[in-house]
């Protein structure tokens, strides 16, 4: 199916800052042109991004020459270890029907949903999936986690909610005041950091074999839905939460390699962290947005796809397993057309042609 550029922009909402626009108009898309990707939090949202995946693992990563520092939190890390297989669409399908395949047979305790996302990566991976990504010759793994700090990091449930709350309220007053609670701790290939961060407390560490799993499951342990990771190996000690809390989809605010940015996304809306999500004034404003190319599925696409509206979370609870896993697969199936037009607009300047800037 080939589809017009004006088609193509309605499917998808583009935006470009000044110097990504500049750069599209006068080069076109080029992988190289592109030094980082951007994978945000979001849980199952992410299901509507499958077929963009597909379609950037040719196109980004598949036809470069120059390494792609690619930073994700939460779903962002596995989406992007899935984009490091030998055999990336192969890995991306392996992901989708797992992710798809959960089920709970009551309200699961965070054992039981830990289990299973280590369940989704043991079939993500398989037998050499870790060192197939730590082999890969262009793409370099990023892995954000949120390490606890002070009454955020309670065993205990009741202490661990007022400790979220008491991070709540303080990031509420200031993003930076979030660091009462955690910190930022990056897992990465690269030999040294490439993202420089000094918005929050921020450590770095070398990803690698012996850790590779354990920090991917613990850049998405959700608080009091998933178990925290303790002492993930090669970080500093205690315990890990989801990457999310730090940068949900990411403040926009941090140093990151020369070269463009490519941020695909599954709604309009960057919010910078996870408490950040009733803040509607809070908005991401860093000078990374000047190169970045943001594409995200239009608001007339979402409407088409079951129930109006891409996945998430409270599917577990509203629908029955069957009726849930019968509307993912049904996402999964409409999610082609996103991935077919991404094809289009990635061709000469269309890109280029359909993008708004960002909102002020």
């Amino acid at each position: 199916m080939s589809l017009s550029s004006s088609t193509a922009g309605d499917i998808f909402t583009v935006r470009a800052g000044a110097e990504a626009l500049a750069t599209l108009r006068r080069e076109g898309f080029s992988a190289d042109s592109f030094s980082t990707l951007l994978g945000a939090s979001g849980g199952p949202k992410w299901l509507v991004l499958a077929w963009i995946d597909r379609v950037l693992a040719r196109r980004l990563v598949g036809e470069r020459t120059t390494p792609l520092h690619a930073l994700g939190t939460s779903i962002g890390a596995f989406r992007h270890a899935a984009l490091a297989q030998a055999d990336a669409p192969s890995a991306i399908e392996r992901f989708a029907q797992a992710y798809v395949a959960q089920a709970y047979h009551r309200q699961p305790t965070p054992a039981e949903v830990t289990e299973e996302s280590r369940r989704i990566l043991d079939v993500l991976f398989g037998a050499d999936g870790v060192a197939q990504a730590l082999a890969h010759a262009t793409l370099r793994l990023h892995v954000g986690t949120a390490r606890s700090r002070g009454l955020a990091a309670a065993h205990r449930p009741g202490a661990l909610a007022a400790g979220l709350a008491l991070a709540a309220a303080a990031n509420a007053v200031s993003r930076r005041l979030l660091r009462i609670g955690f910190e930022r701790v990056v897992f990465h290939t690269t030999r040294q950091p490439v993202f420089s961060f000094d918005d929050l407390p921020t450590r770095h560490a070398m990803l690698g074999a012996g850790n590779f799993v354990q920090a991917t499951l613990a850049s998405g342990s959700i608080p009091l839905v998933m178990e925290a990771i303790r002492d993930v190996a090669g970080g500093p000690p205690g315990l890990y939460r989801d990457g999310g809390i730090t940068d949900y989809h990411f403040a926009m605010d941090f140093d990151a390699p020369p070269g463009l940015v490519f941020y695909p996304h599954f709604c309009d809306r960057i919010v910078p962290g996870w408490f950040d999500k009733a803040l509607t004034w809070r908005r991401p404003r860093g000078g990374l947005l000047d190169r970045t190319v943001f594409v995200a599925p239009s608001q007339r696409f979402i409407a088409t796809l079951p129930g109006g509206k891409i996945p998430d979370r409270s599917d577990f609870k509203t629908l029955s397993t069957a009726d849930r896993q019968q509307r993912w697969n049904e996402v999964l199936a409409k999610a082609r057309r996103l991935g077919e037009a991404l094809e289009e607009l990635l061709e000469g300047t269309r890109l280029a042609d359909v993008a708004l800037p960002f909102a002020k």
